[in-house]
């Protein structure tokens, strides 16, 4: 049974039940993407999202016309490439205890939120409707929701950081 279903069985309105299950799922994903990147990771891994992102804009469009998803596809290989050579190629360390456990689930959601809002535009709408609603994709593909989404993991960086001083 569809989560969809679930929650339209339960007496929700249909988008009060979009919005439950994409919030379930990116909750659940989030906390997959916790325990698969680690916690003293995750600011590597938003280095490297945001270098890999950088890369790709800059690439010329007749460089990358080779599929229908070529800019997606090298974005989600050069952030795979630099997290897995990331101990190579950069010396970034984290020193202390590192960030607390709802911390950890904060910054991951945002980098959660950040690589959907990434995937998300680089899909053309008819595709990115397959996996999300067109009520709630707007808050993945408009510019002024990058831009959150985009400054969002770092606003949370640096009031952590304050806040532990």
């Amino acid at each position: 049974m569809q989560l969809n279903e679930i929650f339209l069985s339960l007496g929700l309105a249909k988008s009060a039940t979009e919005l439950a299950t994409l919030a379930l799922v990116v909750l659940a994903v989030s906390m997959v993407f916790w325990l698969l990147v680690g916690r003293f990771r995750l600011h590597n891994f938003l280095i490297n999202t945001y270098i890999a992102f950088a890369l790709v804009q800059v690439m010329p469009k007749d460089m990358m016309s080779f599929t229908k998803y070529s800019f997606l596809l090298i974005f989600l290989i050069l952030v795979v490439l630099l997290t897995l050579l990331n101990r190579y190629l950069f010396d970034i360390h984290q020193y202390g205890s590192g960030l607390a456990i709802w911390q950890v689930f904060v910054m991951s959601f945002l980098e959660v939120i950040l690589l959907l809002s990434i995937i998300f535009s680089f899909l053309s709408a008819k595709d990115a409707l397959q996996y999300v609603s067109k009520n709630y994709l707007m808050y993945f593909i408009d510019p002024w929701w990058r831009v959150i989404w985009m400054t969002m993991p770092l606003v949370f960086l640096i009031l952590v950081k304050k806040r532990s001083r």
